[in-house]
């Protein structure tokens, strides 16, 4: 799915709120000629029915309720039933909050009134990012998972099962999800399944020398060649034991970045937000989500 822009607009055209994403600008002359046309056709949509029209490489995909129209435009290959769930739920959020200006006609014509709507077409329209956390059993990826939430760590090891889920919003505006996966040899047939949509995968190894050359394993069979697309980068816990080995030199072995860490210290939180930081700013700006 390749969401190019969101425009939400009056019955009569004028523009309440303009959201872009990704990294190509947009044909302001296509827009402007698209837009201008709209008066045309609007009204002969029912209220609530979804439509669409194809100009130039993109696809105008839209729908009216309430004198509001609401326009996502896509790439021409992008189905109108993977996008309506989206024009429906910014059209009943956009009217739920901003419908008694419209119903008084209190509306000035200044559309910065609207502008805290963009979070929440952002929510809308980008979903979480997904970070899945991998590793065999043992390494730590569970202590990780609530170092990274802020949970109290548990010393005690407790195997996962399949997977859990945490969710963290302290990181920018979107809601980070966290899969943290279980280890053990006889789920790692499910990891492949689990691993969709995910944007990041910090890869978990104990730092054992051993550990290591079996973590290169999940890299060659589950990650470099099906998810191209998503950052991973090696965390080399249990950098307190005494055969460890360091982060560069498993950077070494792994060919990915690889930072150290001991997810048993609650001072290693700092580490490894700023980690994940720094990767999810990569991945606003990716989806042009900063730029704004």
């Amino acid at each position: 799915m390749t969401i190019k822009h969101v425009n939400i607009l009056t019955i009569d055209g004028k523009s309440l709120l303009f959201r872009e994403y990704g990294a190509t600008k947009v044909d302001q002359d296509l827009l402007a000629g698209f837009l201008s046309a709209f008066s045309g056709f609007m009204m002969e949509i029912s209220q609530a029915e979804i439509k669409s029209t194809i100009t130039g490489n993109s696809k105008f995909i839209y729908s009216i309720a309430h004198d509001i129209i609401v326009v996502i435009c896509t790439d021409i290959y992008d189905q109108e039933e993977e996008i309506s769930p989206k024009i429906e739920s910014i059209m009943e959020g956009f009217w739920s909050r901003y419908h008694t200006i419209f119903e008084n006609n209190d509306w000035d014509g200044e559309r910065t009134v609207f502008k805290e709507f963009k979070q929440e077409i952002d929510r809308i329209i980008l979903g979480p990012i997904k970070v899945s956390i991998l590793g065999y059993a043992g390494v730590g990826k569970t202590t990780l998972t609530r170092l990274i939430v802020g949970e109290e760590v548990n010393l005690e090891y407790v195997p996962t099962i399949t997977a859990d889920i945490a969710n963290f919003d302290k990181l920018g505006p979107r809601k980070i999800v966290l899969w943290d996966f279980a280890g053990q040899i006889q789920f790692t047939d499910l990891w492949d399944s689990l691993l969709r949509g995910t944007r990041i995968v910090l890869l978990v190894t104990d730092s054992t020398y051993t550990n290591v050359q079996e973590t290169k394993k999940i890299l060659e069979r589950f990650l470099t060649k099906r998810y191209k697309e998503a950052i991973i980068i090696g965390i080399a816990n249990k950098q307190d034991l005494s055969n460890r080995l360091t982060p560069q030199f498993i950077e070494k072995i792994l060919n990915i970045p690889t930072y150290a860490m001991i997810s048993i210290n609650p001072d290693h939180r700092i580490i490894i937000l700023e980690i994940l930081k720094k990767i999810i700013d990569s991945i606003n700006e990716q989806d042009g989500l900063l730029k704004k």
